[in-house]
């Protein structure tokens, strides 16, 4: 038989917290979101004045810190405030693993104020149950009265359920966060090989600009010097190109979204994209839409995002000679988005290549790409609560379309 559901089972609204609470645990938010609804449920259910979780800091283990509050009136200050692992009754529940349940607190000889608990002078009542995870305390759930009153057997059973689905929440985000991680070095780890080679076959063509260069010094010859010069800056830049996808991809970041005309972002975008592409006997062709108003969007990275897909088109059109890349943008009332559209008339992406194109470090360029730009490119978008797609055919070519909201 199972305690807490004989006891509780009788209150309805007891028994729809619970299914409350089991939904937020299987539910797919944020770790955040999912212990501020459960505090709030709890609170309700308890009818106390508040409910907090507290769990162990990433950097400082021996700290305990606030991750979500219904009544505490620094909640605001979530992730920042705390306390050391064994200071005051939370502390020391946590740190002997037991449950602490007091009519008033103040009569306890293991009190001890608090800075994280603005107006604690009116909260008496404490009732604490610690966070476990097998045999590991990962934190603390307290709840608070102002006023003084006993704890019921019932109420000491529900707090240590809610506290239960607390640690399963958290076990299961620290699992999910060690899966992410794995998966990203492994990514990492089978591409290294990939990447070096690329980096050698650009030092070669690099050494190879450095004999020109130095052979036509020697003879005077300074179109010689020149060409040797042009391949060295061509392979700096896709070095460049290189370490700051990789940068960008690997480094934790957040865009810095202000107001941007995406119009005047692309044209410069394009004009500097124009000497690469007319080497390689491709046209840039701009179609823009004047009614499109200014983006909440980071201008750098916006920049990168779509340069990455012009320059994958570029390369896609190389042997083409009437090759053509079409960068549009369009507004949607509609739909409430703005698209970037990037499009060219090559011979499109084969089927089997498809669902694998935002795979990191996929090419199909071979050893003449890294794989790195198209993830990256989706990772910008992403950023700005945005979508990427693409469509692609033999007959038309491929268009890559970014969509942000209006």
């Amino acid at each position: 038989m199972n305690p807490p559901v004989q006891i509780l089972a009788h209150d309805l609204r007891v028994a729809e917290a619970i299914m409350e609470i089991s939904n937020a645990v299987g539910s797919v938010m944020e770790l955040d979101d999912i212990l501020q609804r459960i505090v709030e449920t709890g609170a309700r259910v308890m009818e106390t004045d508040t409910c907090s979780v507290y769990l162990r800091g990433e950097s400082d283990p021996e700290f305990l810190v606030l991750y979500a509050s219904k009544g505490l009136s620094r909640a605001q200050e979530l992730g920042v405030r705390g306390f050391r692992w064994s200071d005051g009754i939370p502390g020391w529940s946590a740190a002997n693993n037991q449950t602490v349940a007091l009519a008033n607190d103040r009569h306890d000889s293991r009190w001890a104020r608090l800075d994280d608990t603005a107006g604690e002078a009116e909260l008496k009542a404490y009732l604490g149950t610690p966070l476990r995870i097998q045999e590991e305390v990962a934190g603390i759930m307290t709840f608070r009265r102002a006023a003084e009153r006993e704890w019921t057997n019932e109420e000491v059973i529900f707090a240590e359920f809610i506290a239960k689905q607390v640690a399963i929440v958290v076990e299961k985000a620290r699992l999910y966060g060690e899966k992410v991680e794995a998966e990203r070095l492994a990514a990492i780890a089978v591409s290294l090989s990939g990447v070096a080679h690329y980096i050698k076959n650009v030092l070669q063509n690099m050494m190879g600009g450095s004999f020109f260069v130095e052979t036509g010094l020697k003879r005077g010859d300074i179109e010689k010097a020149r060409q040797g010069w042009d391949l060295l800056q061509r392979s700096i830049g896709k070095i460049q190109a290189l370490v700051e996808n990789m940068l960008t991809y690997s480094r934790d970041w957040k865009c810095t979204l202000v107001p941007l005309d995406v119009n005047a972002l692309l044209a410069q975008m394009a004009r500097e994209a124009e000497p690469a592409a007319f080497e390689k006997g491709v046209k840039l062709a701009l179609e823009l839409d004047d009614r499109l108003p200014q983006l909440r969007a980071d201008e750098d990275a916006l920049h990168d995002a779509v340069l990455n897909l012009v320059t994958n088109a570029v390369d896609a059109l190389a042997e083409n000679e009437s090759g053509t890349v079409r960068i549009r943008t369009e507004r949607d009332d509609a739909g409430g988005v703005a698209r970037i559209r990037v499009a060219d008339n090559g011979p499109g992406i084969p089927p089997d290549v498809q669902e694998k194109m935002f795979s990191l470090f996929f090419s199909t360029k071979g050893r003449g790409g890294t794989g790195i730009g198209l993830s990256v490119t989706r990772r910008i978008v992403d950023e700005h609560d945005g979508r990427l797609h693409f469509e692609t055919s033999p007959d038309t070519g491929t268009t890559f379309t970014i969509e942000l909201p209006l």
